[in-house]
């Protein structure tokens, strides 16, 4: 009987399988197309293949951490030096889309993974250190280039920003392995995120932008780098609250395009439940005062979804 289920869930787990967006295209061709134009299909990337890689000024970079390292960079990679020995460590992921900055790991051995020290800043157009790295004291050339992750930490970091064996975060990450879907001509449904309930899919959602909405109590609000959890924090807003289950990610952010960059597009989705807007609100753009952005380290910046009522230059909690 033990051999029998095995060999089943060998067998289900074979045709339950990720088969790739290319194979989703000719039926879902208009989301396929707006999608891959997406931050979240370019979340990932071999640096030789990104999209941003000619901007990068590696050739004209040289860069220092204390007490006595220098960071140079031939093509992509990053060499090392304390005057004295050089330790040459290869660029060979690229995570990130770039809309922000685009952040550099590679294998270090067969148990680890390294974060680079240097990350790309795509407003200064330069390299500065990696969020969280800055403060720490290297000893040796090693510590220098980056941090250090076993195997087991980083994959969560793989497992966010690509799917499957597939770069990027596309198809299959929210509607599951496709494989049963595309060979029964989709009549074997697939996960549908539209269908389930704002609090379900904000949850959903929260799987990468983490933590997920259920678990508010882990937050600490006055950190501002936990802004970076939108779900989270959207579920505390009065306008998830009193929506009664109807406010979700999507209500604002459509699943297969790029991220919208007019105010006018949150505009709309405001005044679709704020039919009348007090005087002081002004005609347009109601994200700046009640979604302030929220800069937990320069140059990066996030929109805080507790959307509310925010007094000054107080960003991270509203007073209502």
């Amino acid at each position: 009987m033990v051999r029998l289920l095995l060999v089943l869930a060998c067998t289900l787990n074979a045709a339950d399988s990720f088969i790739g967006s290319a194979a989703c295209a000719p039926c879902h061709k208009r989301q396929f197309d707006s999608q891959s134009k997406t931050g979240h299909a370019h979340a990932l990337a071999k640096s030789a293949d990104h999209a941003q890689r000619a901007q990068w000024p590696l050739a004209t970079t040289e860069a220092r951490r204390a007490p006595n390292f220098r960071f140079r960079f031939d093509s992509l990679t990053a060499r090392i030096d304390n005057g004295a020995d050089v330790l040459a460590v290869p660029m060979e992921w690229a995570f990130g889309a770039g809309a922000q900055a685009v952040t550099f790991v590679s294998k270090a051995d067969d148990k680890h993974h390294i974060e680079h020290y240097l990350t790309y800043y795509s407003k200064l157009r330069s390299f500065g250190p990696t969020p969280g790295q800055s403060k720490l004291k290297p000893a040796n050339l090693a510590e220098a280039a980056g941090l250090l992750y076993r195997n087991a930490d980083s994959q969560a970091c793989f497992d966010c920003h690509s799917t499957g064996n597939e770069l990027g975060v596309r198809c299959e990450a929210c509607h599951g392995p496709g494989a049963t879907h595309a060979a029964s001509a989709g009549k074997t449904s697939i996960i549908n995120p539209a269908k389930m309930t704002a609090g379900a899919l904000n949850d959903y959602c929260g799987k990468c932008h983490r933590p997920p909405a259920s678990d508010p109590a882990k937050i600490d609000w006055n950190f501002a780098w936990n802004v970076r959890h939108q779900p989270v924090y959207l579920s505390q807003s009065k306008c998830f609250i009193k929506s009664e289950g109807k406010l979700s990610c999507l209500t604002c952010h459509g699943p297969h395009e790029p991220l919208a960059q007019q105010a006018a597009h949150y505009d709309a989705k405001c005044v679709s439940c704020h039919q009348t807007k007090p005087k002081s609100c002004g005609p347009t753009n109601c994200a700046n005062c009640h979604m302030p952005q929220v800069s937990p380290e320069p140059p990066l910046r996030f929109a805080n979804h507790w959307i509310g009522v925010y007094k000054g230059g107080a960003a991270l909690r509203p007073l209502r």
